[in-house]
């Protein structure tokens, strides 16, 4: 007889007490610290129904790593050579979580194939692939002002000196799509944590860590959106999810971040020439974060209490490649205005829709997105 194991949270609901812990990468031990320079990049967009010009920045840090930055004040100027230093959002003023949304869906700090399909824009023709680039960029910026400084990103108009049309739609189509969908999500963490949701009728894990994407592999195990028998491969900090096993028994399941600082921190000026011009990252740096949950799902079918017992995890932090180089812009100031699982999965559901249907019936169910 076939025998599945499928932990969703109305079977689960308190029952499992795997223990994971963090990753070794912690926050604050050494504060991180950046010099700013231009990048040498710039281009006139119409913010706020003005022709502004936005030069692009970033830091050099620890260890000779030079990485893009956001500006997250509009109107703002960073000099040439301003020390910077990392801060939590409030330290940086920010109020608006939707920053975290806006970073996870653009470039680069998100997916650039995912935003190329879902903001509907294609490079043009005479296009250079590091300008079609610079214009994704450009978008995710202004989104970015959009929500810390209610700046708006205006039409393009002839005589303004905004370039071409075309290339300027790609800047605001970008635009349009990051303030639409973006949602409103945590700020990221240094850590990776496995933690397991109160409520019955929830996924049974929620994790946090970096901004990104986190990969998941798991071992004798498959992990699944909360709300369908589809694997999850990576996930979002703050999003949840179940374990299927066909044997059951111990399983593993193991989440990894490229870098532990990640899009989405915030550092400040030390520099009082650039006071008030907080920035955040646009790449991650550092090493990569990992963290391990271990369960026992026990032997019993799908409709029994699940046991679990804790476990140790393993957790590692290994140095990651240097990106980038260290020539950009110089001089001046810069002003930042401008497989076969499918069948056991299938035979899962269906067990699990046999014996906890009723249980569905009468709970509500927030709602969570992967």
């Amino acid at each position: 007889m076939l025998r599945t194991r499928f932990v969703p949270a109305v079977v689960a609901a308190g029952l499992l007490l795997g223990w994971a812990a963090p990753a070794a990468a912690e926050p604050g031990d050494v504060p991180e610290t950046g010099v700013a320079r231009a990048d040498g990049t710039s281009r006139t967009l119409m913010l706020g129904g003005k022709a502004t010009a936005v030069r692009g920045i970033e830091l050099t840090v620890a260890g000779g790593t030079t990485v893009p930055v956001f500006s997250l004040a509009f109107g703002g100027v960073v000099p040439a050579g301003a020390a910077y230093h990392d801060a939590t959002y409030a330290e940086a003023g920010v109020t608006t979580p939707r920053i975290s949304g806006v970073l996870l869906l653009g470039y680069p700090s998100g997916d650039r194939a995912d935003l190329i399909r879902n903001a509907g824009v294609k490079k043009p023709a005479a296009t250079s692939e590091a300008t079609f680039n610079h214009l994704l960029k450009l978008g995710t910026q202004a989104a970015l002002w959009h929500f810390t400084n209610k700046v708006t990103l205006n039409p393009w108009r002839a005589g303004a000196g905004l370039g071409a049309q075309n290339e300027y739609l790609v800047v605001k189509k970008v635009y349009d799509y990051l303030v639409r969908e973006s949602l409103d999500l945590p700020f990221p963490r240094r850590e990776i944590e496995f933690v397991e949701h109160p409520y019955a009728d929830a996924p049974p894990w929620i994790i946090y860590g970096p901004g990104g994407w986190i990969s998941l592999e798991a071992e004798n195990a498959t992990v699944l959106r909360p709300d369908s028998v589809v694997p999850m491969t990576r996930i979002r900090t703050y999003e949840g999810f179940a374990v299927w096993s066909e044997k059951g028994g111990p399983v593993r399941v193991t989440a990894r971040a490229p870098h532990a600082i990640s899009p989405g921190e915030f550092f400040l000026a030390d520099d009082g020439r650039a006071a008030g011009t907080p920035v955040t990252l646009a790449q991650g740096y550092g090493p990569e974060a990992t963290a391990t949950l271990e369960l026992n799902l026990g032997a019993a079918g799908p409709l029994s209490s699940p046991t679990a017992s804790p476990a140790p995890t393993t957790t590692s932090a290994a140095p990651a490649p240097v990106p980038g180089d260290n020539d950009g812009g110089t001089g001046g100031g810069l002003p930042v205005t401008g497989a076969p699982a499918a069948a056991l999965l299938a035979g899962g559901l269906f067990l699990l829709v046999a014996g906890a249907a009723a249980a569905l019936l009468v709970r509500r169910r927030p709602r969570f997105t992967s």
